[in-house]
């Protein structure tokens, strides 16, 4: 029988997965006039991507130590930072700041389209991981971690996540600077 946790997690995922589906692909407005929120956005995304990147390895050395204490700050600051990450993401995309690659046609096939790709494919596979890691560290003592699936799962959240983080900045990079 699945645990509560893992049952949280798969609802937590499925919800997740419905509003962020609804704003990608639901109906669209007329664009409306610039915002200059919309402006400044992806630079915060960006931003708060590149911190959590440094946040999230921070945290596994952390507990690679057997530093457990910072292990749990680190890991809920990375969670606060996806988080925000999420919210100005949502907001970016309800007002409209979708920006499509204008730069040359063989760096879109060959380098933004596949880290593009990678980088969502990564994101979609993160979110029950994180979640699940998310749950069961902040509710279970610390002992009782130790008898649930966080720490393999934790290996692969680690992983997916931070490739998926990376490339999102690429992304960014390519999108606005190239």
């Amino acid at each position: 029988m699945p645990s509560k946790h893992s049952l949280i997690t798969l609802v937590a995922t499925l919800a997740s997965y419905a509003v962020l589906g609804y704003l990608l692909l639901g109906p669209r407005s007329p664009p409306a006039p610039r915002n200059p929120l919309v402006e400044i956005l992806p630079h915060a995304i960006a931003a708060v991507n590149a911190a959590n990147i440094a946040v999230i390895l921070s945290g596994y050395t952390a507990i690679r130590r057997k530093r457990v204490r910072r292990h749990k700050i680190l890991m809920t600051a990375s969670f606060i930072l996806i988080a925000s990450f999420l919210l100005m993401y949502i907001t970016r995309l309800y007002l409209g700041g979708v920006k499509e690659f204008a730069g040359p046609a063989i760096i879109r096939d060959l380098v933004y389209l596949p880290a593009l790709g990678i980088h969502l494919g990564l994101s979609i596979v993160s979110v029950p991981l994180v979640l699940y890691n998310v749950l069961t560290g902040w509710t279970l003592d610390v002992g009782m971690v130790g008898k649930t699936k966080h720490r393999a799962v934790g290996r692969w959240a680690v992983r997916a996540w931070t490739v998926s983080l990376a490339l999102g900045v690429l992304v960014y990079l390519l999108l606005n600077y190239l």
